[in-house]
């Protein structure tokens, strides 16, 4: 009976030290952590999920670390992977409200906003994070914006394209039709050219014989 009772103990203890070694390593990450000391607090906070991996504030602790480090793709799942884990709905806003903070430092406004609305539903007078909803809508509607400007620039562009396209092809047309009326007037020339030249000719001729026909002698023609 003795015997089993110091087992209990021992065991007892034992559970007791484990779970007191996690909760110093995740305070002291929390400490480094309001020191700034991201990467530090980071390594405390592995170090406490490895000796409870299913320890959520070490979880949530390690995802606001690495999000304070700028590895927001990294951050953003794990926070994701949180939503499993939450423990209650407060749990489950603060992880909606952080994936929303990391979304939007990804620029994806989209998902931002709908994680800020999804805090928001478990947790309606958190108001910063109707503040940071507010913040991602202005600039999701600054996006849309700009992105139909800048379509509206690229077909303003094509139609340009288009016309120029167009202009050029006409101009080139009526360059060549220039050419073809110019290649028509040089054959008419040259054909002019060669008349007169034949019709001189066919005149120098006929003077030519004419005056072959004025210098032959007649002759008389003999009575018999």
């Amino acid at each position: 009976m003795l015997r089993n009772l110091l087992i209990l103990v021992l065991i007892f203890n034992c559970f007791f030290c484990f779970s007191q070694n996690k909760k110093t390593l995740i305070k002291e990450g929390n400490s480094l952590y309001n020191d700034s000391s991201y990467n530090k607090a980071e390594m405390k906070y592995r170090k406490s999920l490895e000796k409870d991996q299913d320890y959520f504030n070490a979880a949530f602790n390690l995802a606001d670390a690495i999000y304070k480090q700028n590895r927001f793709e990294e951050s953003t799942s794990l926070f994701d992977a949180l939503k499993d884990n939450a423990r209650n709905n407060e749990d489950l806003a603060r992880i909606n409200h952080n994936l929303g903070n990391s979304y939007l430092k990804e620029n994806k406004l989209e998902q931002a906003i709908e994680e800020y609305k999804s805090s928001l539903r478990l947790n309606p007078n958190d108001e910063e994070t109707r503040y940071n909803l507010a913040y991602a809508q202005k600039m999701k509607q600054q996006q849309d914006q700009q992105q139909d400007q800048q379509q509206d620039e690229q077909e303003e562009q094509q139609q340009d394209q288009q016309q120029d396209q167009q202009e050029d092809q006409q101009e080139d047309k009526q360059q060549d039709q220039q050419e073809e009326k110019k290649e028509e007037m040089s054959k008419k020339d040259a054909e002019k050219m060669l008349e007169a030249l034949q019709q001189k000719e066919k005149e120098l001729q006929e003077k030519l014989q004419k005056k072959k026909v004025k210098g032959q002698k007649i002759k008389i023609l003999k009575d018999w």
